[in-house]
């Protein structure tokens, strides 16, 4: 169970990020959620 949950975030934030730093080209994000 928590083990597909993780999966399932993991996947979705994945997703998010990557749309993420597309939209913003985006290290300043990535570094910002690396760091906490």
């Amino acid at each position: 169970m928590a083990i597909e949950r993780m999966r399932q975030l993991m996947s979705l934030w994945s997703n998010l990020k990557s749309s993420r730093v597309s939209l913003t080209g985006g290290n300043h994000t990535a570094a910002r959620f690396c760091n906490r």
